[in-house]
């Protein structure tokens, strides 16, 4: 994939500037690190990660990049005590970097620092380009796979303690926090858990707060401490009977199911949006494709991995999907003068179809 995006007329390079909080940088290097760091790909076979002094021994141990140089092996540090500013002297050594390695042109990905941007920029010709290795974080590995299916069966037990603790407890603020700290203590890191209950569970996004009355939407999308990988549930929970609330619910499992039965290789992610559309618009709901403002308002999922939104979309227009990818399957609809439902499974594309990473009952009602 990136040495495709190189020319092959020789001298072009693919480089970023970030710090492993950078899922494509992370990727790209699999070094974990806390300030931005310098990686460089290019057609001549060169693939080289600058870091600081501190951090080249252990960058050579855990990187999976073939070559390591620090900083300080460039002359980086010759420049601050010449008396260059840090930032200044970052741009130097950059720019004489890629002078050495005769760099014809560089691509840069769209995140890329403005600063080095228009720095290099007036020595070297540069391409800003969608980072290729969104697209190569589409299809996941086996060992991938496996890091979002243990992400995926702690969220269960995670919302198998939330069931337990609503039965006591029916403040969206506290057992947010009871879920977090749970997962926390697992090794996973959960932020803004959707616990939004009764009308205001209207706005897709609203994380809940206050008293929840009637029904609420859980919807958990906890990442592995360790490994980094995401995975993302959501169930709708009945605490009060609504023969609104039911039928809306009871047409999302319908459309999540037709969705899930049309998942494998070979299928667009966009005929999958359509079909799910196509089942909430037969029971007299709306949806987006007819423009609404209420129904159906969101795409039927996204991929998932090291980050929780990622390649490819299951909306109109979607790709094709490939074996060894990772989405989500989540048909919600919502209106203001009920709530909102939402029903969410992670699952991954296979050749004659899908699995389910977050298998759970569709229907939930809260047992006291």
């Amino acid at each position: 994939m990136i040495q495709s995006l190189l020319s092959d007329k020789g001298a072009q390079f693919f480089i970023m500037y970030a710090s492993s909080r950078d899922p494509n940088f992370y990727y790209a290097t699999r070094f974990r690190i806390p300030d931005p760091a310098f990686y460089m790909i290019g057609d001549d076979g060169t693939e080289l990660l600058v870091v600081h002094e501190m951090e080249k021994k252990r960058a050579e141990r855990e990187s999976r990049v073939r070559e390591i140089a620090s900083l300080n092996d460039l002359g980086y540090y010759e420049k601050i005590r010449e008396g260059v500013k840090p930032k200044e002297a970052l741009v130097e050594t950059v720019i004489e970097l890629l002078k050495t390695h005769h760099a014809r042109k560089v691509l840069v990905p769209e995140e890329f620092p403005a600063f080095l941007y228009e720095r290099i920029a007036e020595h070297i010709s540069v391409e800003v380009v969608e980072n290729p290795y969104s697209d190569m974080r589409a299809v996941k590995t086996g060992k991938e796979i496996e890091h979002i299916a243990e992400t995926s069966r702690a969220i269960i037990e995670a919302f198998e303690h939330f069931l337990k603790l609503l039965r006591k407890d029916r403040d969206s603020d506290s057992l947010r926090m009871a879920v977090e700290s749970y997962l926390y203590g697992k090794g996973y890191l959960a932020e803004d858990t959707i616990i939004a209950g009764g009308k205001r569970s209207a706005d897709p996004h609203y994380i809940g707060h206050g008293e929840i009355k009637g029904h609420v939407i859980f919807d958990l999308f906890p990442k592995n401490r360790t490994t980094g990988y995401y995975s993302d549930f959501t169930r709708t929970v009945i605490i009060e009977e609504s023969q609104e609330v039911k039928e809306m619910l009871s047409t999302c499992i319908e459309a999540k199911s037709k969705a899930i039965e049309m998942v494998r290789e070979g299928v667009s992610a966009g005929d999958v949006h359509n079909a799910v559309c196509d089942v909430i618009e037969s029971y007299g709901y709306s949806t987006l494709r007819q423009k609404a403002r209420e129904g159906f308002i969101h795409s039927t999922g996204h991929g998932v991995g090291l980050e929780v939104h990622e390649k490819p979309r299951v909306y109109e227009g979607g790709d094709e999907l490939k074996a060894g990818m990772v989405i989500t399957i989540e048909p919600g609809l919502y209106y203001e003068d009920v709530g909102g439902v939402r029903v969410e499974d992670t699952v991954v594309v296979k050749k004659g179809g899908c699995e389910i990473l977050t298998k759970y009952d569709d229907w939930v009602r809260l047992v006291r």
